[in-house]
C-alpha cells in the first residue's frame, strides 16, 4: 500500500507528524511507500527552525518522502538551505499530489 499525507494548515503541525508515525506503526498496515507533501502552512513544518524538526528528521530516517511546494517556497522568500536536510523539493505541491494520487497512492489529509 501506497499513502501520502498531505499538509497545508500551520495549526495541525503535531498531528501531521502524528498520524505519520501512527500509520507507520500500524503493524496491520503492509506499507510500500509513504510521502508526505507540504504546501501552503505546511512550510512551517519542513524549515530547519521548525519545532517539529526531530520528529521530522526521524520519520525522513523512517523513510519517509517529505516534499515541499517549490511555489510555497517563493512566495515565502524561502530557500533549499532554509529546510530541514532530506526534505526534497517539488514544482507545485499541488500537482505532486495529482501525480501521487495518479500512482495509486492513498490520500489522506490530518
Amino acid at each position: 500500500m501506497r499513502t501520502v499525507f498531505h499538509h497545508s494548515d500551520a495549526d495541525r503541525h503535531s498531528r501531521t507528524v502524528s498520524n505519520v508515525a501512527n500509520l507507520l506503526d500500524d503493524e496491520t498496515v503492509t506499507l510500500d511507500d509513504v510521502a508526505l507533501v507540504t504546501n501552503a502552512g505546511g512550510l512551517e513544518l519542513v524549515v530547519a527552525d521548525s519545532p517539529e524538526r526531530e520528529r521530522v528528521e526521524a520519520l525522513l530516517d523512517r523513510g519517509i518522502a517529505i516534499k515541499q511546494c517549490r511555489n510555497t517556497l517563493r512566495g515565502a522568500d524561502v530557500t533549499a538551505a532554509d529546510l530541514i536536510d532530506g526534505v526534497e523539493i517539488v514544482p507545485s505541491g499541488v500537482g505532486e499530489l495529482t501525480r501521487l494520487q495518479d500512482a495509486g497512492y492513498a490520500y489522506i489529509s490530518p
